[in-house]
């Protein structure tokens, strides 16, 4: 049986799962939809190799958003922009399955409100960059990390997940474990990048910036109780990403709008409910903010 997959949001992530998954996408912009249109679908470039793939593009929102016919629909968005979606999200029939691929753990509270009986949340470990409107590169192949945070999931649809070969999904029994190994890996290095101005590998190639690293990655561990090999993933993950920007430190230079409360917002709070100190969390926290500061208005 094919299955019809529906993505909101095209950014990055968002052309690169529409393309891989020759998926219907949904933008924020007519100009956008009209270009992928005018284009005949979206470009994924890898290794300098070019694969366009036919997908059908259509803004929202719109009366033409139709979700109907679609077998699940994934979210791409930044999570502070779930809730301007909500209205949109209501037109999806609440049948439909939601899978969610934000940053951090601000976004889980919100899920709850949703009216929709099978809801997943993810993590992303591909590296993308969008090149335009239509077009995304490919930049380190992961994977997408998948579980339930309510509901069930049809046994085909699970199936047709899990059979993406060169694009896997891997399923995950506790969402919460998985969604903060993630956070520790976005709370270290996404603020720390974003305020050095640095690419990932940096964190761990240049000694004094290492040290921090080191003594700010401990204090996260500590607050999301990770284990030992704490250490270990962060800087297996700045090595196989040393060339990449993070999405913060991207979103400061290009002036965007950070997911800084959605991660290391999330941290803070929970430090404080445990009753532990966060300095250099609320530090960083302060130094991304202040940062926002000075071209948001």
């Amino acid at each position: 049986m094919a299955y019809r997959v529906g993505v909101v949001g095209a950014g990055a992530l968002g052309l690169l799962y529409a393309g891989l998954l020759g998926a219907k996408v949904y933008t924020r912009t007519a100009e956008q939809a009209d270009l992928i249109g005018a284009r005949g679908g979206v470009t994924v470039v890898q290794d300098g190799r070019e694969t366009r793939v036919a997908v059908q593009a259509v803004p929202v929102p719109v009366l033409e958003a139709d979700f109907e016919g679609l077998d699940l629909v994934v979210f791409t968005v930044k999570s502070y922009q779930l809730p301007d979606l909500a209205e949109v999200i209501r037109e999806i029939p609440v049948q439909t399955p939601l899978l969610f691929l934000q940053n951090g753990i601000g976004h889980l509270e919100w899920l709850e409100g949703l009216g929709h009986e099978t809801i997943l949340v993810g993590t992303c470990e591909h590296g993308a960059g969008k090149l335009d409107g239509a077009s995304v590169e490919w930049r380190g192949v992961g994977r997408t990390n998948w579980a339930v945070f309510r509901g069930n999931l049809e046994a085909g649809l699970r199936d047709f997940l899990m059979g993406q070969n060169g694009f896997p999904f891997v399923e995950k029994s506790d969402f919460e474990a998985m969604l903060y190994d993630k956070l520790l890996i976005n709370a270290v290095v996404n603020p720390l990048t974003a305020v050095l101005g640095v690419r990932n590998g940096a964190l761990i190639h240049n000694a004094f910036f290492y040290e921090v690293f080191e003594k700010f990655g401990r204090e996260v561990a500590d607050v999301l109780m990770r284990d030992e090999q704490w250490l270990e993933r962060l800087t297996g993950v700045c090595e196989a990403t040393a060339m990449n920007y993070s999405s913060m430190a991207t979103d400061v230079m290009e002036k965007r709008r950070t997911e800084i409360d959605s991660i290391l917002g999330a941290v803070i709070r929970l430090a404080k409910q445990q009753g532990k100190d966060a300095l250099i969390s609320e530090i960083l926290y302060a130094q991304v903010k202040g940062l926002e500061g000075e071209y948001l208005q």
